[in-house]
């Protein structure tokens, strides 16, 4: 006989216990549910971009709701200047991790942002104030107690950082 055919049964085994699982194995993510917007690894539920767990323990939560409502906005800038002022974010028409902030920087315009989990940053663009156009990008969090944003952002004017400032913006 042919060694061929005694390697055949062999390699048949061997195939088949890749696919089968070991005695003891079972199924971590038998009785995990994560919605929609999630997926289930090893037992827990991974949320896609924009989602988290909420009280229902799925992945049914936006992330940004916790940002979308009116605060008020102190700031400090380099070179020297600070204000005071409100804003409000709102939910993006566009995507489930985009929120709009609006009077960003005391400008009157509105800004957006990506959210993830607890951090937002600023998306690049361009504002055109007084006749000069600056690119805007920045990046902050969410404090633990959802009061209060910590963001810092810098504006550039021809590629160069025209200035940099910090906002703490307080829930209204």
């Amino acid at each position: 006989m042919s060694k061929k055919l005694f390697l055949l049964p062999a390699l048949l085994l061997g195939a088949s216990l890749m696919f089968i699982p070991a005695c003891g194995d079972e199924n971590l993510c038998k009785d995990v549910e994560c919605g929609a917007n999630g997926t289930c690894l090893d037992g827990d539920c991974v949320c896609d971009d924009g989602y988290e767990i909420g009280a229902s323990g799925q992945c049914d939560t936006e992330s940004r709701t916790k940002f979308l409502v009116t605060y008020n906005a102190t700031e400090t800038c380099t070179p020297p200047s600070s204000g005071s002022y409100s804003n409000t974010i709102t939910a993006s028409g566009s995507d489930v991790t985009k929120v709009v902030i609006s009077n960003f920087g005391d400008s009157g315009l509105n800004a957006t942002a990506t959210v993830n989990g607890s951090d937002v940053t600023v998306d690049s663009q361009t504002f055109n104030i007084g006749g000069t156009s600056y690119t805007i990008t920045g990046d902050g969090s969410l404090s633990a107690s959802g009061n209060v944003i910590t963001l810092t952002y810098e504006a550039r004017a021809g590629g160069v950082v025209a200035f940099n400032c910090t906002v703490t913006m307080n829930k209204i």
